[in-house]
Parts: structure tokens; sequence; C-alpha cells
């Protein structure tokens, strides 16, 4: 499955674009013309995580795997649990010593989010948890009984997001962040097994749709509001990313990809999830190192920082993988 390789190298090039933009966003005004800029970069690749966890169940919820549950976290949690742990400890030690990090340090692990990005591994990591059942649920399910719980189990966290950025009542705990996730988790495997010919027409169409709905939903509940409730729909959850996530990983599934490039397609989706886990340090001494947005205008600045935080990010993964006692922490 040459496409999940190319989904995942796409998905963390998206990520690095993302956050690149959302530093962008946040020096900008509402309404600038770099703000403006920056919200329609950052709309285009709101899929990025989404896609991610849709990988993560198009290749764990196969119901050809036939394995057991020890064997399964003997594969799985391993490979994960080392990364959190040494990522944690370094980015809770990098970020103090760098002022990256402010607060409480214990309360922000607690929460998942020791820095900006790891969140993601304390959700993915309890998802994998409960893979060996929920691959259980969508053995034993008809396919509309499938569309239904993925439908239902992203319908209540995009509830759930929106009362919280209207209301500012948000519950941060991150034992439970891998819930929300539970629905883009089915739909991976749902879409892999989608037999129907892809209608690439519709899903441009979906992917547009929600993304132009993103950029203008947060510019106008942002300024009718506040910048924080408009923030709502750049959620992973929100109605309109729920949408794109969705269309995008449709067409990353009918991508072909010539065989002359399978072999690098590989390599550099083999050093994705190092590019995921180095990126922030990169970025950062960048931005320290004066490599800014101001040396170039935004809509120029966004694609060119993200292309050499990716590539130096990748480099080094590279290096790492390389190195024995290393290894094994991306």
């Amino acid at each position: 499955m040459i496409w999940i390789d190319f989904a995942r190298l796409v998905s963390i090039f998206a990520v690095v674009f993302l956050h690149v933009a959302a530093f962008s966003l946040a020096d900008s005004k509402i309404g600038t013309e770099s703000w403006w800029i920056s919200n329609i970069y950052d709309s285009l690749v709101r899929w990025c995580v989404p896609v991610f966890v849709m990988i993560s169940g198009a290749l764990l919820l196969d119901p050809s795997k036939n394995e057991s549950i020890r064997q399964f976290y003997s594969k799985r949690l391993s490979k994960i649990l080392i990364p959190l742990i040494f990522w944690t400890a370094f980015y809770l030690i990098w970020g103090f010593h760098t002022k990256t990090i402010k607060g409480d340090l214990l309360l922000k692990t607690i929460q998942g989010k020791p820095f900006y990005h790891l969140w993601f591994l304390y959700m993915i990591s309890l998802l994998y948890l409960v893979t060996p059942y929920l691959r259980k649920i969508y053995n034993s399910s008809v396919p509309k009984e499938r569309y239904l719980f993925a439908a239902i189990t992203l319908a209540f966290p995009a509830l759930t997001a929106l009362y919280a950025k209207v209301y500012g009542n948000e519950l941060r705990f991150g034992l439970t962040f891998f819930l929300s996730y539970m629905g883009y988790f089915f739909f991976g495997q749902i879409i892999r097994q989608d037999q129907t010919p892809v209608r690439h027409a519709r899903w441009f169409g979906v992917t547009l749709g929600a993304t132009i709905a993103t950029t203008l939903g947060c510019y106008f509940w942002g300024d009718y509001k506040s910048s924080k409730a408009g923030s709502y729909f750049y959620s992973y959850l929100s109605i309109t990313v729920i949408p794109q996530s969705i269309a995008i990983f449709y067409l990353f599934k009918s991508v072909m990809i010539s065989s002359r490039w399978t072999g690098v397609v590989r390599s550099l989706s083999s050093v994705s999830m190092g590019v995921y886990l180095i990126h922030p340090v990169v970025l950062h001494y960048l931005k320290v190192g004066g490599f800014t947005h101001a040396i170039a205008p935004v809509a120029i600045s966004i694609p060119v920082l993200s292309l050499t935080v990716f590539t130096l990010s990748a480099v080094i993964s590279a290096a790492i993988l390389r190195i024995p006692i290393l290894r094994k922490v991306i």
C-alpha cells in the first residue's frame, strides 16, 4: 500500500506547514493581509493530524490480522512508549532551559501536552491500548454499523469542541484525548476497505468547500465573538475539518505512485515520526536565528520556511536512525 506511505509523507510535511503558518497567524492582527494569508494556509492543511489517525486505523484495524492481545501490545506499544517517555523528558528539560515552556510542567504532562505537539503521542498511545478491542468491534459489525459507530464517535467530540470554544469551558486531561479520535481511527479502515471507485470531483469539492468554510468561519466567528472562539474551526474535530480530512483520505487512496518513485516515498516516509518529534526544535532555532517571516512576504516565507524545517528535520531523523542506541526513540 504505497499510498499509505505517500499519505504519511505528505501529512508530516503538512504538520510542519501548519505549525509554521500558526506562528505567523499568532503574530498577525485579525483581518490584515498577513493574517488572511496565514489563515488560508492554516486552513488548507488542517487535515494532517486526522489523516495520521486514519492511517493508523487503516493499518491496525485490518480484519485479516490474527494476533493475540499480548502480541499486539509487544509489537506496537513498545514502539510508541519509548519515544513518548524520551521526548517528554527531552522537551520538559529543553523547554525549561529555553523558556519555551511556561507554567506548571507536571500539570502540562498530566494534560498530555508537555510541549505543543506531543499531545499526539499521548493520544495515539492510548488509542493503541484499546485497539485490540476496537478491532473486535470492527470485525463483528457490518458496514452500516461501522459507519454509524464512526459517525457517532466523531459527532459528540465535535459538539464538545464547539461548546468548549464558545463557552470557554474546555476539559484538559491527557487520558481522555483518544476517545475523541476513535471515529477517525474507524474511518481509516472503512475507507481502506471501500471498494467503490473514488469520485475525485466529489472529494475535491468537499475538500475545497470545507477549507473555505474553515477560513471564513475562523474570521467571522472570531470577529463576532473572539479569536479563541473563532479558532474552533481549526480544531481537528470541527464541523469543517472532519469532512475535509475524510475527503483528503479518500483522495490519498486514489493516488498512483510510479515504481521509480516508490523507494523515495518509502524512504522519506520512514523518517516521518522523527520529523514530527524534532521539527519544533528546528523551527525554534531558525526563528531565533532570524529566519522568520520578515525575510519575505508571508505568502512566500511560510512555504520556504516549512520546506527548510522539514528538510533539516528529515536529515536529523535519518542520522538518528543510523545510531543503534538512539534508533528506538523515533
